[in-house]
């Protein structure tokens, strides 16, 4: 039987080969698999933020239905096993392994991302899942999810992210549309520019458009599990695409109140813990520490990648009495503590530099302050959340 370590090694060796444009290998090994994809309904979701919370939300709506539903995200916290779901359980190490391993059988040498898509798409069909929501891993037209026929296409947001790769803010904003299907409804809480861009690539592909602007928002008198004010934009982005496949109110919002997602403002008593890893995020992250802890002294952990506008995340985030503990993720695109304290000191918030992760934290839970916060880079919150919780639980 295939073993997990030997399968992570495998992706661990993909990585080398990072992100390469175009469908062809995805669509060889599923065509090698016998094109599982076309097996289940889907919904596809792409965005800049958010999209990962309203994937939680609509796979713990159509579940409530009765329905069984894979659920694929990413990038995961703490084991890629959180990345495949079915009916909210991970799939297990041993299937994992062995899906890895069918889709290398095929041949076809892919990249990391293609290959964990691959597998996700063949371990829904061998479960047998009634329905599954993809959420896309970059951008959108050459993203490897993106050769399913979804029922409802959800872009969430358009915000400057990935530019290297995706371009400017049309760019971006035309890459992510590139996931509306001809005739295929598409939900979207886009504004500005980039939603005539997408207004107009649903034109012309016959795709009705359902727009979730501010002031539909104000009428959800909402109750959520997950945290922050701007979960409930997350969720009238999941309520209009429920909806649309038919699912009652009462289920929608019985359903809302149960679903959980780590790592996206997770409140433990006075630690925060939340994943705003770039401007957009930092945006809604400040906003919803302002509304939950107004007062009182704050103290970060804070570590990002180096290809994220982190000088604008910066002047979002912070205020000028809070204090940070800068580190750096453990990717090799981290970026360097001196460059963000250099960033903080030339706005005068007190910072001070601890590469190693965990004794950031333990620097964290050591100094006085009235809520403790750890945020930034996906990578950085996995790698201590677990610790930071056990560690937060013991000194208070």
């Amino acid at each position: 039987m295939s073993n997990f370590d030997d399968a992570l090694k495998y992706l661990d060796y993909l990585c080398t080969f990072g992100i390469k444009a175009g469908l062809e290998r995805i669509t060889a090994m599923t065509d090698a698999l016998g094109k599982p994809q076309n097996f289940y309904r889907t919904i596809h979701v792409t965005g800049t933020n958010g999209k990962g919370s309203v994937c939680a939300m609509l796979a713990e709506i159509l579940r409530s239905t009765g329905l069984k539903v894979g659920l694929y995200t990413s990038p995961h916290l703490e084991s890629y096993c959180e990345r495949i779901k079915v009916d909210g359980v991970d799939i297990s190490e041993t299937d994992f392994a062995e899906e890895i391993f069918r889709v290398k059988a095929t041949g076809v040498t892919g990249t990391h991302f293609e290959v964990l898509t691959a597998a996700a798409f063949d371990y829904f069909k061998r479960r047998g899942v009634d329905i599954a929501v993809i959420e896309v891993g970059l951008g959108g037209t050459w993203d490897s999810t993106n050769i399913i026929t979804p029922e409802v296409s959800i872009i969430t947001n358009v915000a400057r992210d990935h530019e290297n790769i995706l371009g400017d803010l049309d760019g971006i904003a035309r890459n992510k549309a590139g996931i509306i299907k001809p005739n295929v409804p598409c939900v979207t809480g886009t504004t500005g520019t980039a939603l005539e861009i997408i207004r107009e690539v649903a034109a012309e592909k016959n795709s009705p458009l359902y727009e979730i602007n501010t002031l539909k928002l104000k009428a959800q008198s909402l109750k959520l599990n997950l945290r922050g004010d701007y979960q409930k934009f997350n969720a009238a982005i999941a309520i209009e695409t429920a909806r649309l496949l038919g699912v009652d109110d009462e289920t929608i919002f019985a359903a809302l109140k149960r679903v959980t997602w780590a790592g996206r403002f997770e409140i433990h008593d006075s630690l925060v813990i939340d994943g705003a890893h770039n401007s957009h995020g930092a945006t809604a992250l400040r906003t919803a520490l302002d509304e939950t802890f107004p007062h009182g002294r704050r103290a970060f952990v804070f570590g990002v990648l180096g290809d994220k506008n982190f000088s604008d995340m910066i002047k979002i985030l912070f205020r000028t009495d809070d204090f940070v503990i800068v580190t750096e993720p453990p990717s090799e695109r981290a970026a360097s503590t001196e460059t963000i304290c250099a960033l903080l000191a030339e706005r005068k918030i007190s910072c001070v530099a601890v590469k190693d992760n965990f004794a950031a934290v333990e620097k964290l839970f050591s100094t006085p302050a009235d809520v403790k916060i750890i945020a930034g880079s996906l990578y950085l919150i996995g790698a201590v959340r677990q610790f930071a919780v056990r560690k937060f639980s013991l000194v208070t």
